[in-house]
């Protein structure tokens, strides 16, 4: 048979469908040549169990991976060929197929992909007592990796495909194989797998060549040009038992009833340490570190409680001192601390004035008392190097990583060919962007960020940033234009940082009507509209969908701070109430003014755990009082709570747009920041097929691509 080239080949596979389901319940019968239709016993209830390949997707991000035809509600046919696989054997290991897509499987970060060339072999076994019954989707290459994804954002699973077996104690969880058919030309495709494997080590081996050439010349530059080195540095092992010894960390009020100070360097993150709740008298709580040496330079990191809901840290004062009684300011941070749970959260170098052997951590919090899983010291790096490239000894001790990252990476005989060509493109980007910083040449990349930052800019209204941060950015960006160097874009990138996440933002207007749309995390949307004396919601299924009159509500600005929002008959919208907490009207319309905050939406406790202040840009919450309103993702039932919601059940996170008058808002009915909508957009709505650098929505979330 005549070699064909890689990415050419088009199969054409008979496969002869067998009238019976035949279950396989042992892993010797999976065999090459046969067809293979895969059911969740979990999933059967919902009629929508199998593993599917979306065809029909017009998004390349969905089109590309395997997925549960729960995702897609898809009902069960083990004819349909975007549900069937065919398993393929390499060099004693089985690599599975997929009918449909024509493409084999392999694991990369977020599930199945399918590919030409597979970098991971599929593992079968009987199902055992050990499944659990939390990681019902299981399904996995080499034993150890995703291949079958949650049909919600946030989840990722490891384990064996299983064979279920009638003596199995979780048997429910675990996939059941049938087989189903033959496949057609087996021997075409063994040798399209072993003919595209071939060319796959030679791309990989290439990969690596230029991998260590991009390494060696870095290295090359880092010492022989940049004179760089370093010595000393990394964590400071804290301890809590023994106040006479060193790096002692201690609470000036610690909560006697849970929460031991030992929690905070214990190492896990499940336990967690308490300032004192119960009858705290002092007005400030803070940590104190006293160290066996003094240090200087230094950073501190910490991981929120694993299960809280409220009094994360929200200002972090740092103070030092070498008497343990009189301490100076070194460093403040606030606006940036998560207040969400399971998050870890790092200060970056603290270049202090002086060696101190005392280090304060004050903390401000909600309630005064506060709550961490774990605390961590570092002391710096100390660099050195010519001087012209002392001023980046960041990006300089960021490449020399890079480097060992490299060299660690080439002694790695599974390392993915993507992978290493990744590394070394991030390698050569970050040895060129020091060479422009150094030399303040003109940087191309800098002009694609001017323009997109731009971009962003031109995005307003309410809940985005006011007109002080974006004249902040303006000036930067008007400077980069002027002298487009790469230190114009590093101050640019940073400025932006603050920008997406700064509290001053653009607030309603007295008199002008508004629409009001919750937006759920995961993408979908629903707006307010008030009719027959009663507030509800509707969910908003078409991007270009125009708002009916009931939708729009008139903004008073009670000239306090607060907003008050108008229905067309003079009454007001409050909270509504009938939900699992809280307060409110039944009807959520009153006849007297409900004074609401304009409250920006920011990463919380009630997030999702993977909410940034970037998928957050522009969204708000209404609060009265400290108290949220969320609705229930079917728009059924309202929630309060003392936080905002963002999360895939309940949310409070709206967007306020002025309503034209038509029936639509004022921004020509288009949402494209919040859209449902499958691929890549910019913040204007056009579809992007490679982003670079900026924000966009991708998959119906906003997304900050680095």
């Amino acid at each position: 048979m005549k070699k064909f080239t890689l990415f050419l080949l088009m199969l054409v596979a008979c496969a002869s469908i067998l009238n019976a389901q035949t279950a396989i319940t042992a892993p010797g019968d999976v065999k090459p040549g046969k067809i293979y239709w895969f059911e969740s016993g979990w999933l059967v209830e919902y009629g929508y169990s199998t593993l599917y390949y979306p065809s029909a997707s017009e998004s390349d991000a969905y089109k590309d991976k395997v997925w549960s035809s729960y995702v897609w509600q898809i009902a069960n046919d083990v004819t349909d060929p975007n549900q069937q696989f065919t398993f393929v054997e390499y060099e004693g290991q089985l690599y599975m197929y997929s009918i449909g897509a024509q493409k084999f499987l392999s694991w990369n970060n977020d599930g199945a992909h399918l590919v030409d060339i597979p970098t991971s072999y599929v593992s079968v076994s009987v199902a055992t007592s050990g499944i659990s019954a939390n990681y019902p989707w299981t399904i996995a290459f080499d034993g150890t990796k995703l291949i079958a994804c949650y049909p919600q954002n946030g989840y990722e699973y490891s384990g064996y495909l299983y064979c279920s077996g009638a003596n199995t104690a979780n048997e429910i969880y675990s996939w059941q194989i049938y087989e189903v058919g033959d496949y057609g030309d087996t021997e075409t495709l063994t040798e399209t797998l072993a003919q595209n494997m071939v060319v796959g080590k030679q791309q990989k081996e290439e990969a690596l060549v230029n991998l260590q050439e991009t390494a060696y010349d870095a290295n090359e530059f880092l010492f022989d040009v940049a004179g760089y080195s370093s010595e000393g540095g990394g964590q400071i092992t804290l301890q809590a038992a023994d106040e006479d010894a060193g790096n002692y960390i201690w609470c000036n009020e610690p909560e006697l009833s849970e929460g031991d100070i030992a929690n905070l360097v214990d190492g896990e993150p499940a336990s967690f340490f308490h300032s004192r709740w119960n009858g705290t008298a002092e007005p400030q709580h803070w940590l104190q570190i006293d160290l066996e040496v003094p240090i200087k330079d230094f950073s501190f990191a910490y991981h929120t409680r694993v299960d809280g809901g409220n009094d994360f840290p929200d200002v972090i004062e740092v103070l030092g001192s070498n008497d343990g009684k009189n301490f100076a300011p070194v460093a403040k941070f606030d606006s940036r601390l998560p207040q969400m749970p399971n998050t870890r959260w790092e200060s970056g170098t603290i270049e202090a004035a002086e060696e101190y052997s005392h280090l304060r951590f004050v903390v401000t919090a909600e309630h005064v008392f506060f709550h961490m899983a774990e605390f961590y010291l570092y002391e710096a790096v100390k660099i050195t190097a010519n001087e012209a490239y002392l001023p980046y000894k960041e990006q300089l001790q960021e490449l020399e990583a890079l480097y060992y990252e490299a060299m660690k990476m080439l002694q790695d005989e599974n390392a993915r060919t993507a992978d290493i060509a990744e590394l070394t493109e991030r390698i050569a980007a970050l040895h060129t962007l020091i060479i422009n910083l150094v030399t303040d040449a003109d940087d191309p990349l800098t002009i694609e960020y001017v323009n997109e930052v731009k971009e962003l800019l031109s995005y307003v209204g309410v809940g985005y940033p006011a007109e002080t941060p974006r004249a902040t950015v303006k000036a930067l960006v008007d400077a980069a234009e002027a002298k487009p160097t790469a230190q114009a874009r590093l101050d640019l990138e940073k400025a932006v940082e603050e920008y997406i996440s700064t509290d001053d933002i653009t607030l309603p207007v007295d008199g002008v009507r508004y629409s009001l749309t919750f937006v759920i995390y995961g993408g979908g949307e629903m707006f307010l509209k008030y009719q027959d004396n009663l507030l509800s919601i509707e969910a908003l299924t078409d991007k270009g969908l125009s708002y009916p009159e009931t939708a729009a509500f008139t903004c008073e600005d009670n000239n306090d701070g607060t907003y008050s929002f108008r229905t067309a008959d003079g009454r007001y919208l409050t909270i509504p109430g009938g939900g699992t907490s809280g307060s409110g009207t039944e009807s959520g319309v009153s006849d007297y003014k409900t004074n609401f905050t304009i409250v920006k939406m920011y990463p919380n406790g009630k997030c999702e755990s993977n909410v940034t202040y970037e998928m957050l840009f522009g969204l708000v919450a209404l609060s009265n009082s400290g108290t949220y309103m969320a609705p229930n993702s079917n728009g059924t039932t309202f929630y309060t709570g003392t936080l905002p919601h963002f999360m895939g059940s309940w949310t409070s996170a709206m967007v306020i747009e002025e309503f034209d008058g038509e029936g639509g808002t004022g921004i020509e009915d288009v949402k494209p920041e919040h859209s449902n909508a499958d691929g890549i957009y910019d913040l204007l709505g056009r579809k992007v097929e490679n982003p670079v650098k900026g924000i966009y929505i991708i998959n119906g979330k906003k997304v900050l691509v680095k």
